[in-house]
């Protein structure tokens, strides 16, 4: 049995719970059931073994997350810091795992620090009996900033922000000189909004450094401003991004909320309340984010593909939506008289992997500056081909708890 559409797929994974169907299922097919369209509303089977501590004006909350170091201690060896964020399965363990395959593939383990935080939701903490102090969200809240269930009402965006400001600890991390904010699918639009609206410079600042993005004027930078820190963000094959107009390249006469938050910027999520949203524009053109986009993600009827009509508008697949976004910030740059400082990277011949777009050449370049893809500001390249996907995926997995263990050792 063979089937050829998401709405087919769609019948399939609702028939198996009584029927035979499952049996005789080809697959391609169980690939596509087993995406991030049912699985994203089940509990997740592992939580992360660590907890970091978010410091908010509410109080405190603690997320589970995977650390290649124990963050208490003091690393003087750190210099750069990575925190890649799962996507809508919040499979924080499987994340970790390949992150840290291309970080050894880059030769960058001796120096680096990997932090994959598990941004659960309420049936993950009902599912594990989870301490009431720890952070979590209904269903797919937190992709969009939105504030979680328990213990008070806290923005996933703040999750990020406790993240960097432990980094920006000196007694901690005296040496550390960058931090990148990656994602890939679900991840990588929660980053994209961080990166809009994300409060890391002020985090940075109010810590006593000097939050920095490649191509900024360095006379701007001063001694007395203390420590440079280099900030980076990583977005990877998101289904849909946030737009600073109206315009769009597809369709929107049926869509009424097309510009709205999560797509746009109209009624943004309480962590944005009072913000100047010209002033954030300007500031997210100028920061450095580097777009890598799978030069075969580009099925319209993907299983985890976003369908609704604000999506749609953005483009009928994640490759093209991508292209269409990257346009969209070169003319709003343009019109601004600001230097973009953002990058679009084509991986060729990847779908929607997270596994080969982050160990491709222009993956390990963009999370750890590991050589063969140079990513010029304010341009759109395709990846190298003879080199663009390592031999990764072909080497056998890696268990969350082996690679935390291993890890920890650097």
């Amino acid at each position: 049995m063979t089937v050829s559409s998401a709405g087919s797929v769609n019948w399939l994974r609702n028939v198996c719970v009584w029927s035979l169907a499952c049996v005789i299922a080809s697959p391609a097919v169980w690939a596509q059931i087993d995406d991030e369209t049912a699985p994203h509303r089940r509990p997740v089977k592992v939580i992360a073994p660590e907890r970091i501590k978010i410091k908010t004006a509410l109080g405190e909350a603690l997320v589970p997350a995977y650390t290649s170091a124990d963050l208490s201690k003091t690393h003087g060896d750190i210099k750069r810091a990575v925190i890649v964020v799962h996507g809508r399965l919040r499979d924080a363990d499987k994340y970790f795992d390949f992150t840290l395959r291309s970080a050894k593939a880059s030769n960058a383990m001796n120096d680096t620090l990997l932090i994959a935080p598990q941004i659960l939701t309420t049936a993950d903490a009902a599912r594990h009996n989870l301490e009431p102090s720890l952070a979590r969200w209904k269903s797919e809240a937190w992709l969009a900033g939105d504030i979680g269930k328990a213990p008070f009402p806290l923005s996933s965006f703040e999750v990020l922000d406790g993240i960097i400001a432990q980094l920006a600890d000196r007694t901690r991390f005296p040496n550390l000189e960058r931090i990148v904010v990656a994602g890939h699918s679900g991840g990588s639009q929660f980053v994209q909004r961080y990166a809009v609206v994300g409060r890391a410079d002020q985090v940075l600042t109010a810590a006593g450094l000097q939050p920095y993005a490649e191509g900024v004027d360095p006379s701007t930078l001063t001694a007395s401003k203390g420590p440079v820190m280099r900030v980076r963000y990583v977005v990877a094959n998101p289904s849909s991004y946030v737009y600073f107009d109206a315009t769009r390249p597809g369709p929107t006469g049926n869509c009424k909320e097309y510009d709205q938050w999560r797509y746009g910027i109209v009624d943004p999520v309480p962590y944005a309340n009072g913000s100047d949203m010209t002033a954030l524009e300007r500031r997210y053109l100028t920061r450095r984010v580097m777009y890598l986009l799978g030069g075969k993600d580009n099925d319209p009827n993907h299983a985890a593909l976003d369908k609704t009509c604000m999506a749609e508008a953005q483009g009928a697949n994640r490759l093209e939506r991508g292209t269409n976004y990257f346009s969209h910030v070169l003319k709003r740059s343009k019109l601004q008289n600001i230097s973009l400082r953002h990058t679009r990277v084509e991986v060729p011949d990847v779908a929607h992997d997270a596994t080969r777009m982050f160990n491709s050449i222009c993956g390990r370049a963009a999370l750890f500056d590991a050589p063969g893809c140079e990513m010029k500001m304010g341009a759109s390249m395709t990846a190298p081909t003879a080199v663009a996907v390592s031999a990764v995926p072909l080497l056998p997995a890696v268990s969350s708890a082996a690679s935390h263990a291993a890890a920890s050792k650097h």
